[in-house]
């Protein structure tokens, strides 16, 4: 005979299985359940709309013909328009967003080969900037206010390192030799 223990666990097993797969079927038929509720429903709304909508089609067509005309003649809506004074307010800030942003536009360049120096020109015989030099310098359309200076910043001015003893302190100089009766008076002392 096998070990009773065994058994136990076994039987332990497959019944907790069977509950879970119980447990399982429980809750899809619960799910199912609930779907044929919610389309019934709508069902049964749908007939009833549609019953409703029919009796209040049919009681409209036993009213008189003088009832129908009348509200026929009602006027068709208006479309909404925009006040004479807005569209002219509109119209003016268009045409001063218009100017605005002709004025900042940037003019044409037109540059031709012709306006250039040579490129085989040594620097000292150009006496003028090309203008097509002096449009990209050109910020912000001042194409006349005197460039920017294009000159090498300076180095700070070295500074003293802190002498800590180290040999960074020393910084290329060469420490004065020490006398041998120094070196020896600081032993014995």
């Amino acid at each position: 005979m096998e070990d009773p223990m065994t058994n136990a666990l076994n039987l332990t097993f497959f019944g907790t299985v069977a509950v879970a797969f119980v447990q399982f079927l429980g809750l899809f038929a619960a799910f199912v359940v609930t779907l044929v509720l919610a389309g019934v429903g709508r069902l049964v709304a749908v007939v009833v709309m549609a019953f409703a909508g029919s009796r209040g089609k049919g009681a409209g067509r036993q009213q008189p013909r003088s009832a129908k005309s009348a509200k026929a003649v009602r006027p068709a809506k208006k479309e909404p328009a925009l006040s004479p004074e807005w569209a002219a307010a509109v119209a003016r800030a268009d045409a001063r967003a218009a100017a605005k942003s002709k004025a900042e536009a940037a003019p044409a360049v037109k540059v031709s080969v012709r306006d250039l120096p040579s490129p085989a020109a040594p620097a000292q015989d150009v006496k003028e900037v090309a203008p097509l030099v002096e449009s990209a310098m050109d910020q912000n359309g001042k194409a006349n206010a005197a460039a920017r200076a294009f000159k090498k910043p300076s180095l700070p001015a070295a500074k003293a390192l802190l002498d800590t003893g180290s040999l960074v302190g020393l910084s290329g100089r060469i420490p004065p030799a020490k006398d041998k009766n120094q070196a020896s008076e600081r032993k014995a002392g």
